[in-house]
């Protein structure tokens, strides 16, 4: 598509026509049932990071930091979601209060956990609910920084090189949208984000000492706006081009 206009931008240039460039708002619909799920109830996510103690090749964020992370996604979830005018959202409390004493074992993708989480919805009057995991790592790797700097002596440019580590962060959050009468769940995906940092080996073992919540919290924040944009309606921007007359 994008080369068929570039196409047809040259034939109007050649012509000597001008076009003018403009960005236009285009409705982007929900990809689930808006109608049928409008009241809809968030449950905390829970820490796939105790299943193993590596995961592709990357050391898995254990700290005790990330207990309450789920929460802190959940909570998340319902103020962008209260923000959108298609969803009504179960507030924080109510939920809270629902969950007292409720232990889900397992994982939601579980039968016995999916009717479990499903008969929560029931009880918070939803129509759907969604909750899901995460996974949160880093993964240490080497890097080289090449430079170019004129040598007066050797009268010529020569490339130097820094050796650095680069610590990257990788969030993975599984979120799964679970239909309250059907117990069957209607939407589930995975969002990847992810950071990075250039270390020396000094910095970088502070830096495993050091808390990453502000780094979990920031990737957690995209991860939950794609999904969001996946499940509201909104407008995005496109580029339009419109030929103007001569005169």
């Amino acid at each position: 598509m994008r080369a068929a206009i570039f196409l047809y931008l040259l034939v109007l240039a050649g012509c000597g026509q001008r076009v003018m460039e403009i960005e236009v708002p285009v409705k982007v619909d929900s990809e689930i049932d808006i109608d049928r799920y409008q009241r809809l109830a968030v449950l905390p996510f829970t820490n796939q990071a105790a299943d193993s103690d590596k995961y592709e090749g990357s050391f898995l964020d254990n700290s005790s930091a990330l207990e309450n992370m789920g929460h802190e996604i959940a909570l998340m979830l319902r103020y962008r979601l209260n923000r959108r005018e298609a969803f009504k959202v179960v507030d924080s409390k109510e939920t809270a209060k629902m969950l007292a004493g409720e232990v889900l074992e397992g994982s939601i993708f579980e039968a016995q956990i999916l009717g479990q989480v499903a008969l929560i919805g029931e009880y918070l009057e939803a129509d759907a609910v969604i909750t899901g995991n995460f996974r949160f790592f880093t993964a240490n790797e080497p890097r080289r920084h090449y430079t170019e700097r004129y040598s007066p002596g050797l009268q010529r440019y020569i490339t130097d090189y820094q050796d650095y580590l680069q610590k990257n962060y990788i969030l993975t959050l599984r979120a799964a949208i679970v239909d309250v009468e059907s117990q069957k769940i209607i939407w589930d995906d995975v969002y990847r984000t992810a950071a990075s940092e250039a270390h020396s080996l000094g910095t970088l073992i502070i830096s495993q000492i050091a808390s990453s919540d502000s780094t979990f919290k920031r990737l957690a924040k995209q991860a939950v706006a794609q999904f969001i944009a996946k499940i509201a309606p909104h407008y995005e921007k496109e580029d339009r081009y419109i030929a103007l007359s001569p005169h």
